[in-house]
Order: structure tokens, then sequence, then C-alpha cells
């Protein structure tokens, strides 16, 4: 096998289907790492949606991998400042892009929510956090002409990164879009916050489940598949990153987060789709529920977890992703992260199961030392080999 396009993907699922590739897997995980890395500023890549192309690009050509997890920055600033939302602002670095939490709803409106869920949305929670679309019509119009503009923009964005990976390099995009977003993630993130959310589970737990059920159909919308469809494709995966999972006890996740999300899991297993889940915070809690997926049907970026333990925790399951330390690829020299990627692959590797990758995703350009994690990359491929 060699390093087609079409031969990169079936490496890939050979490991999550736990066959021995002809090589290791290797993943590339980069978001704003690619701004810094360029040395431009969030500013000018929101501005120029081809610069930010060539940025992603740039960070391509010496380094072997044989995927990236997703086409450049997917959230950015812009979209915030177009409806006057204060969700995402750009760091003191101006490399970097921050999520600003905001809770709109507040606790006695889950009755709105759960009767109306999309007419509570956007009608009344919108406007509490967009503020240009709280106005009168010339200006919410204005808001809504600046969004879709960028909107495009970054459409023309990601669609060109995945057309020039694979017709300039050969790799693909592992998670284009997200588009498993559970329910209890979406009022977490965008209605009730950290402590709003934690204190719901407390004072009104069936209030909270129920409002899950009731913005399911909204997620399900997004998730993008028809009603009528009853089949997928294998490739590329459905994605979820979680977010608030790893703050829940295996009690609260079985009671809050899984109804609903398990849910969004069986369908996209009934229509024969994969999934790549980015495993936020540490999961080693949560192994019950993995290894209750079906066999090969899921990948898992480990960010946190120990991923040794995972591995003999979930990973005759679940194809398990990650595992070269960023402190090493930061501070380290090029043969301490040569051995280390070797040892990876000699523990984890064997029986397949296992794809590459960094720890985290790489945000800053201060994050690793490039020469290092060229080196390690290089070293899996070569290393590798069966």
């Amino acid at each position: 096998m060699g390093d087609s396009y079409e031969e990169r993907v079936a490496r890939i699922y050979d490991a999550l289907n736990h066959k021995e590739p002809d090589v290791v897997p290797s993943l590339a995980c980069m978001g704003t790492f690619t701004i810094g890395f360029n040395n431009c500023t969030v500013e000018q890549v929101e501005n120029d949606w081809q610069l930010s192309v060539e940025n992603f690009l740039n960070t391509q050509k010496d380094l072997y991998a044989d995927a990236v997890y997703t086409a450049g920055v997917v959230f950015d600033s812009k979209f915030a400042k177009a409806i006057g939302s204060p969700a995402h602002f750009v760091s003191a670095d101006k490399e970097t892009i921050q999520h600003h939490q905001q809770i709109p709803m507040a606790a006695d409106e889950y009755d709105k929510l759960i009767a109306d869920p999309e007419g509570f949305m956007m009608n009344v929670l919108l406007p509490r956090t967009a503020k240009r679309l709280s106005g009168a019509y010339p200006e919410k119009k204005k808001a809504i002409l600046e969004f879709m503009s960028h909107l495009n923009d970054k459409l023309a964005e990601w669609t060109t990164i995945g057309q020039r990976l694979k017709e300039e390099y050969n790799r693909p995009i592992m998670a284009p879009v997200v588009n498993a977003y559970p329910p209890l993630d979406f009022i977490f993130d965008y209605f009730r916050g950290f402590e709003g959310t934690a204190v719901d589970m407390r004072r009104q737990p069936e209030k909270l489940v129920e409002a899950c059920e009731a913005v399911l159909p909204f997620m399900w919308k997004n998730m993008g598949i028809p009603d009528d469809a009853t089949r997928v494709p294998e490739f590329p995966p459905f994605a979820t990153m979680f977010h608030i999972p790893t703050f829940l006890s295996p009690k609260q996740f079985e009671k809050f987060f899984l109804p609903t999300y398990q849910k969004m899991v069986d369908r996209i297993y009934e229509c024969g789709g994969k999934m790549i889940m980015f495993l936020e915070g540490t999961w080693d809690n949560k192994a019950e529920w993995l290894n209750s997926l079906p066999k090969d049907f899921a990948f898992g970026i480990c960010e946190a977890d120990d991923i040794f333990k995972m591995k003999k925790l979930v990973g005759d399951n679940i194809c398990i992703v990650g595992g070269m330390p960023l402190d090493k690829l930061k501070y380290g020299t090029v043969q301490e992260n040569v051995d280390y990627a070797k040892y990876l692959v000699d523990e984890l590797a064997p029986g397949g199961g296992y794809i590459f990758s960094s720890s985290r995703e790489l945000l800053t350009k201060t994050d690793v030392n490039w020469e290092n994690y060229k080196a390690a990359y290089k070293t899996v491929h070569e290393y590798g080999k069966k």
C-alpha cells in the first residue's frame, strides 16, 4: 500500500477495524496554530480566507501525516462580531481565539424552551447574546448580511483546503464538520453555562432532561441524516467534540447526557456510518459506555487520559488516537521525541486500533518545537511499517 488518498483512508480504517495496517497511521490536529506558525494575526486571516488557506497548507509541506483533523480554524471571532456577540474573541497574543461563556437563559425559563425550542432560541435567547439582532430592522439586516458573507468565505476556505489537501498532499480530513452535537453540550455551551447547568442538575433535573429531549430535533437537523435515509458514507466519520462529559460523574452522564446523545449515535450506526469523538478531559470513568459502542465504530481522540491505560480499558472496542505529549514536543530534544514515538508504536500499535497524534490540538506556535513535531511524525511513518 502506498500513500494515495484512497490508500490513506484505507489505512486509517484498517486501524479502526483493529487490523494491523501497512503503516501506523498518523493524524495532525491543528487549530489556530496555523496562524502563528505563519506569523499572521487572527484579524488578517478572518479578512482574507485565501491567506488562511495558504497558512494551513504551509504547515503540510514538509510534514508527514496520513490525515488532518479539521480544515483549519472552525470558530472565529468575526462570526461573533457580525451579530454583536461576545461569544468568541481574539486573545491578547492576536494569534488565538477564546470562547466567552454566556448565560442568556434564566433558570426559570425551561418551560419556554421545552414548549417551543427553535422559537425560544431564535426569538428570545439569540437577541440576548447577539446585540445587533435585537435592534431595529436595518441593523438586523446588516448584521445578518455580514454574518452570511463571512460564512460564505469560510465555506470557500474549508472547501478549498479540502480540495487542495486531497489534490496536492493526498491527505483526507477526518472531521470536516462537527455534525453530531450532543443536546446537553448545546445547552451547556450556549444557554446555561457551567454553573447554571451544574445547579440545574441538582435543583431541576427533570426539566433539564426534558429540555435535552426538546432540542434533540434541532440537533438532529444539524447532524444531516434525512429521516428516510438508510445508508450514509463510512467516510468521513461523524464528529463530536465533547465539552461537559469530563465534568460529569458516571451517574450524571447516564441520566443527563446519554438519553439523547445515544439516539444520535444509534442512528449513525444504523445507517452504516462511523464516528470520531474528541474525548476532552478525562474519560477513564466512562470506559463502560465506550465499550458499549459497537465494535470498530468509533475513533476516540484521547486528550488528558493516560493513553496506555485507555488502550487497555477500551482499545479492543474503539480506535485510540493520540499519545504524543505536547510538553515533550515543546521541550524535548529531537532524539527524545523520536524515541518516544517509537515507544508509542511498540506499545499501542500491535493488533491495530491505534492512530498516532499529539495529545492535544495545536493552538499556538509555541505549543511545539516544529522540528520535534516533524521528526515524531516521520518516525512513526518509517518505524511503524509492518
